[in-house]
């Protein structure tokens, strides 16, 4: 074991210098909570040579956040910085230079990123008027590493970035599923909103059978642990309704009749803070789960011999869909809102009925590939934690 002010130089600051475009400076907007840089949105600042000279990033340098964090997500995270050019990392953040001749710098890196997933790091961590630091000083000076032989220490980091690649294959795979739906959709049907097909173009109002707002009763009682799911607005994901829901509220049976959700009903959200929400949707296609909603959603039923479900999902999460809902969405005291009339008013697209469930079949397939590829990201992802805490525990030799 060896502490890390021992296998590290002098942690060096951040800088932030002043407006300009001169130089790429790094910030935790950057980091990904998997351990690697996002480099898409990388601002420029202009600073001084001299500073540039003295601070500026190497392959093999870990890059510590030292200011942030949340409840949830504590200060401390790690980033491995890999990269051509120059760079610097802002103030919030610190440079953890490692002696190469002592510790392989991936190998490091792996054990301060184990180190933050595992809690550790939060026993350095102290919050001051709102903001939650880093004692930098004494994670450097008291955190522990194991050291074993550098060989060893590299076989290490190998293994754990193959077992990382693994994990962003599948992860890549997941989004290629996506946009293959996407290209589909194009393909079949074209843009709704050039509509190069020449489709009908009709107001929705004149498919819906149906359009309910939810429950707006509260869990309140302690029988209420034991009653129906109600989803919330969290629980309904663009094409995606995640039914593991610990909402439970006790309904009667005519609350039951009025709230339940059928197989083919679109959820829609219908208000939140966040206009990027208002209007996504999922379709109910689960018979295994008996479910209920709350007043943040609308529950959708619509002519099924004009529109197929999974095609008029599809379709409004996609961009020309939420386009169109745009146009439709009010805002008053923060809060974003579509309602039932805004919703009739949307104007799409009316593909035959036949070719919609051509769409639909072929969606079904993806999705099943998708099910598949989700199983073995949980898969890579296991392995991949397996190994870092034998690494973290120094038995990954």
């Amino acid at each position: 074991m060896a502490f890390l002010k021992d296998i590290i130089e002098k942690p060096l600051t951040g800088e932030w210098g002043t407006d300009g475009n001169e130089v790429n400076v790094l910030r935790t907007t950057n980091f990904t909570n998997s351990g690697i840089l996002d480099f898409s949105n990388v601002v420029k600042r202009n600073i001084s040579e001299k500073k540039v000279e003295q601070k500026k990033l190497l392959k093999g340098d870990i890059i510590i956040e030292k200011s942030g964090g949340s409840p949830k997500q504590p200060v401390g995270r790690v980033v491995f910085f890999n990269e051509e050019g120059v760079y610097l990392c802002n103030n919030f953040t610190s440079i953890l230079r490692p002696k190469k001749e002592k510790v392989e710098p991936k190998y490091l890196h792996y054990l301060l990123y184990a180190s933050h997933r595992f809690g550790v790091t939060g026993m350095f961590q102290n919050k001051t008027t709102g903001i939650i630091n880093l004692q930098l000083p004494r994670y450097v000076n008291k955190l522990e590493i194991p050291l074993p032989a550098l060989k060893t220490q590299q076989h290490i980091a190998q293994i754990l970035d193959d077992a990382s690649a693994l994990r962003d294959k599948t992860k890549k795979l997941l989004k290629e599923y996506d946009l293959l739906a996407k290209s589909l959709f194009l393909e079949m049907f074209g843009d709704p909103v050039i509509n190069p097909k020449r489709w009908e173009k009709k107001a929705l109002k004149d498919f819906l059978i149906n359009v309910k707002n939810g429950i707006t009763r509260r869990p309140k009682t302690k029988e209420d642990e034991s009653g129906d799911v109600v989803l919330k607005l969290k629980h309904v994901r663009s094409n995606f309704i995640n039914y593991d829901c610990e909402n439970k509220i006790l309904l009667n049976d005519l609350e039951k009749q009025k709230f339940r959700i059928n197989t083919g009903d679109l959820l829609f959200i219908r208000v939140n803070g966040n206009p990027n929400y208002v209007g996504r949707c999922a379709l109910h296609n689960d018979e295994n789960y008996e479910v209920f909603f709350n007043d943040h959603i609308m529950r959708v039923r619509y002519d099924k011999t004009k529109y197929n479900g999974q095609f008029l999902c599809l379709y409004l999460n996609y961009p020309y869909g939420q386009r169109e809902i745009s146009k439709r969405v009010k805002t008053s005291a923060g809060q974003h809102t579509i309602n039932q009339g805004g919703l009739e008013k949307l104007n799409l697209i009316l593909p035959p009925i036949n070719l919609q469930n051509k769409f639909a079949e072929k969606i079904d397939l993806i999705e099943q590939q998708k099910e598949l590829a989700k199983q073995e990201l949980q898969e890579s992802e296991d392995l991949f934690n397996c190994l870092l805490q034998k690494a973290f525990k120094g038995e990954l030799v």
